[in-house]
């Protein structure tokens, strides 16, 4: 009876220690089977613009970029966008493909420009961070993909003139 009830508990203990092990690999080959069976991924698609963006996205220009790796092995991103809108815009978007030298896919990143870019100007935004970037990349190709429309803030903080905590003091010990 004992031995019996110890071959229980071990084959149920095996075959939860299987399951587990099956649920990481299941798991494992999910989160890889974007990359597993082409160069830019089964499931990977292009990022869809927003609804509020679509009518922009041809007035704001990306109209130039350089990318590339500082002594410290930084990528070193810039981007000069121009919004010929007439609206101020914020968030863009950047989606950059990279290839070999034969045309080959290689890798792909998406950055995200935070300042807000006002109507009929140019901004140019500096990136540094710590990203790999596949060293046999020569060629790349970067465009716009989304972006908002900068909004009027909810509140705007006004600033007391100066003196007015002083004068509001002295009102104050003279009434005392």
């Amino acid at each position: 009876m004992k031995r019996r009830k110890r071959q229980y508990w071990t084959d149920y203990l095996a075959k939860v220690a299987l399951c587990i092990i099956m649920g990481l690999l299941v798991t494992f080959a999910l989160t890889r089977l974007s990359s597993a069976l082409t160069p830019q991924g089964l499931l990977a698609s292009d990022p869809e613009p927003s609804a509020e963006a679509v009518p922009l996205l041809p007035k704001v220009v990306l109209a130039g970029y350089h990318i590339g790796e500082d002594q410290n092995h930084m990528v070193k991103a810039v981007f000069y966008l121009q919004n010929n809108s007439d609206q101020n815009v914020k968030d863009v978007n950047i989606l950059c493909k990279f290839y070999n030298g034969k045309g080959a896919f290689m890798d792909r990143k998406l950055w995200t420009v935070s300042g807000t870019i006002p109507a009929g100007k140019g901004l140019k935004h500096t990136d540094l961070a710590h990203l790999f970037i596949n060293s046999r990349s020569r060629v790349l190709s970067c465009r716009i993909t989304d972006l908002k429309v900068a909004r009027p803030p909810f509140f705007v903080l006004h600033r007391a003139p100066v003196g007015h905590g002083e004068e509001a003091a002295a009102g104050q010990s003279a009434a005392h």
